[in-house]
């Protein structure tokens, strides 16, 4: 019997007047987000990095100096604003952490025809300008503010102008952009894999520690990457509802240009902390990737090897069958 074979593909060219015109295309839809990202974003970055370097900025013809960058790290009143500003920082984002994780999970696998509502009450919140917020908790930690209202007793002082105060107003005006990311890889997760995992006989916390904390760990990184760097240079908040003891590395930017003048020393401090945020979003993202590598990989042997067992059990004969003659 003659065996027909198909007949193989054989590609097929783009005319080079279509292949032009689509570079045209793509050069001319990223001309204007390049030419803004030049002129909004690497111009500003370059002239901080030459007036960090100058001796006598803003003049460039005083010569070149990495002295203002030794002043910056050798200052012990720098390394005490920044473990400051990292306490605030990382308590705020623990506890936006805590709330996020379980609002992402609620709105993905429990909210049902609520989860757009959710996801929208969200968005809205945030519409709301940075500054207004900042203010409406003034009002309702001061001491006549809601809380003190409500309190029985003398006023309780601590509420305001305090890190508490800070650490609370962070995480209040940062809580959607650290949801959303979280809530955004939580939609990539196939409930199946929650009910392998309790057909395996794992419970809530085995679940909660191997699956869906590893399975959203991208979402989790990016909302720190998106959260916790912007925080260590807000200076707004503490501003505001801050006091002595929570003066920040923002602010201490914001000072030494504006009110000292010391355009070398802010610079550079400018720099390091930009530097050091590119490292901290380098690592967050090797982590996140390598940590959905290995959970995909770990949770896949396990899926195959559980079907191995079923197949196997469903085609072994039954003690009933084997003692027939």
């Amino acid at each position: 019997m003659a065996t027909a074979t198909a007949p193989s593909a054989t590609p097929v060219a783009m005319p080079p007047g279509r292949s032009r015109g689509s570079r045209r295309g793509a050069f001319g839809i990223l001309f204007a987000p390049v030419t803004l990202l030049i002129l909004l974003f690497l111009l500003p970055l370059l002239v901080m990095v030459e007036m960090s370097v100058v001796k006598f900025p803003p003049n460039t013809a005083s010569g070149f100096t990495l002295q203002h960058y030794t002043d910056i790290l050798t200052n012990d009143l720098n390394v005490h604003i920044a473990w400051t500003t990292m306490v605030i920082g990382t308590t705020a984002m623990a506890i936006m952490l805590v709330i996020a994780i379980p609002l992402a999970y609620y709105m993905v696998f429990k909210a049902g025809r609520f989860e757009l509502f959710i996801l929208l009450s969200l968005v809205l919140a945030d519409e709301l300008a940075p500054v207004v917020k900042i203010y409406a908790w003034q009002v309702i930690l001061g001491r006549n503010g809601i809380i003190n209202f409500l309190i029985p007793g003398p006023p309780v002082e601590w509420l305001l102008y305090s890190r508490f105060a800070v650490i609370l107003t962070l995480a209040t005006t940062y809580i959607t952009y650290t949801t959303i990311p979280i809530y955004a890889a939580m939609k990539a997760i196939d409930p199946v894999v929650f009910e392998s995992a309790v057909d395996l006989g794992a419970g809530w916390w085995p679940q909660t520690k191997r699956i869906l904390i590893p399975l959203a760990a991208p979402g989790i990184f990016i909302a720190m990457i998106l959260v916790y760097i912007p925080m260590l240079t807000d200076f707004v908040t503490s501003d505001i509802v801050g006091g002595a003891g929570s003066y920040m590395m923002g602010q201490r930017v914001r000072d030494l240009i504006l009110q000292t003048g010391d355009w070398g020393s802010g610079s550079a401090l400018n720099f390091l902390m930009l530097a050091l945020s590119g490292v901290f979003s380098v690592i967050a993202f090797r982590l996140a990737k390598l940590n959905r590598i290995y959970t995909s990989a770990r949770w896949t042997t396990s899926l195959a090897r559980r079907r191995r067992v079923r197949s196997r059990s469903r085609g072994a004969p039954s003690g009933s069958a084997r003692s027939r003659p």
